[in-house]
């Protein structure tokens, strides 16, 4: 049984072991004992670790005191949790019997671990109340029932090849891990920028943050919005969420900023809209032609969502909208999601937050605007209409995401496993095109 662990000090340094644990105490109520089998890695889990103190994502998973030193010393080392599957391997709750399977945040780590859980709503949604992880934000403690046609055993098997429908629902619970489940993509489309009038908007941290977020904040009608690092996830998520919005509440034009931009405009073809769209590689933000583009849309509101885009990509999209008399008179919002698939230094942190103050970012959180829509729309209706969407997105995804491939890995130690993948996330080598998901058992 392996475990992958960082260092909390430097996210660079991380390691992987074999760990044969002690004999397993006695199952306390309320409680199940799990094995992670199916999880992804992408850019999401940099900032797993990055903010991991200050988020308290390192809580999720406290290294054990049982691990070989210094592994066991929590101080220095963490685990960071993962998005897919795992399954229950014992149990003291009686809905939730042995071999259940479970999507949510998951260890990196092949050996068992315990939740402590109650039940959630809707059905099938139950909630971990684990003393050590109450600070944890809310959408990182619920988890979610899920059924295979396939015994997921066969489906993370690597030995034998797995029938046409059983590798159907292997990819869809791979592609669900890696974007997952579509929630921020959705929430920030549908809830952040909304396009029903009777669903006024929400604020990108959620109304517990007292921040105001007006109907004037969430239109998009008189808006061009700018996708940076349009080829993440999460962004080619929410592209494909607003060119589902109705014409007189899309925006005027979507410029998507990008390392990939022949797959851009390949998925922008793709999606059935009339969203005027044009996606330009990072060098040519500042361009004459970029400048010409965004001023033929006649904006009067120009939304800058930072997906993580490289280097200076808002500055020099500001420098754009400054240098353009047909702009200058324009609002300009910035709303950060992601960071850019690397590690920060103290430095380069430091003077984000100096930069995000000065520009007046206006953050956002999934967790945040989730927790709001619960208590405004209700858990049965969100989760509805939640659900579906993402089952629709599903069924067209390699119309939303053409030349993306799964990259299958194995284990939690090696190039080939966990250990493999977060060195790659570390030096930024994964490719926009890749999805990286593992099959821990």
């Amino acid at each position: 049984m392996g475990v992958h662990v960082v260092s909390k000090l430097d996210n660079r340094q991380h390691a992987s072991f074999n760990f044969e644990a002690p004999a397993q105490r006695e199952l306390s109520d309320s409680s199940v004992r799990i094995r992670t089998q199916l999880i992804s890695l992408t850019s999401n889990n940099l900032s797993y670790a990055r903010m991991g103190g200050f988020l308290r994502w390192w809580d999720t998973y406290p290294v054990s005191e049982d691990y070989p030193a210094p592994y066991n010393d929590p101080s220095a080392w963490g685990i960071v949790p993962a998005w897919g599957y795992a399954t229950v391997e014992e149990t003291t709750i009686p809905e939730l019997p042995k071999g259940t399977l479970l999507y949510g945040f998951w260890p990196t780590t092949s050996t068992p671990t315990d939740l402590k859980l109650k039940r959630g709503s809707p059905e099938g949604h139950w909630i971990e109340i684990s003393e050590h992880r109450q600070q944890l934000m809310p959408l990182y403690n619920r988890y979610t029932v899920t059924s295979t046609t396939t015994p997921i055993s066969e489906l993370t098997t690597t030995v034998n090849p797995l029938s046409d429908s059983a590798q159907d629902e292997l990819d869809r619970m791979a592609w669900t891990a890696l974007f997952i489940g579509g929630v921020a993509g959705f929430v920030l489309s549908e809830y952040v920028f909304s396009s029903n009038p009777n669903q006024p908007p929400i604020h990108p941290l959620g109304n517990q943050a007292g921040l105001q977020w007006t109907l004037s904040d969430g239109e998009l009608s008189s808006a061009v919005v700018v996708n940076l690092a349009a080829s993440t996830k999460t962004a080619r998520l929410f592209s494909y969420y607003l060119s589902r919005k109705p014409d007189n509440s899309a925006p005027l034009g979507l410029l998507q900023v990008t390392s990939a931009v022949s797959r851009i405009e390949e998925a922008d073809r793709n999606l059935p809209t009339s969203i005027p769209s044009k996606a330009v590689a990072y060098g040519d933000i500042d361009s004459k032609e970029s400048a010409e583009w965004l001023a033929s849309r006649q904006p009067s509101k120009i939304v800058i969502v930072d997906f993580g885009g490289r280097g200076n990509a808002v500055n020099d999209t500001l420098s754009l909208i400054k240098s353009t008399a047909e702009l200058q008179d324009c609002k300009v919002v910035i709303v950060p999601v992601g960071g850019e698939q690397k590690v920060y230094s103290t430095e380069e942190l430091i003077a984000g937050q100096a930069a995000a103050v000065e520009l007046g970012k206006v953050q956002y959180n999934t967790s945040g605007v989730q927790d709001t829509i619960l208590e405004t729309v209700g858990p049965e209706a969100y989760f509805a209409a939640r659900d579906a969407q993402w089952e629709k997105w599903l069924d067209e995804r390699h119309v939303s995401e053409p030349g993306t491939k799964i990259v299958f890995g194995s284990g939690v130690s090696g190039a080939d496993g966990v250990e493999g993948g977060w060195e790659r996330l570390c030096h930024g080598q994964v490719r926009a095109e890749e999805g990286l998901v593992y099959k821990l058992q």
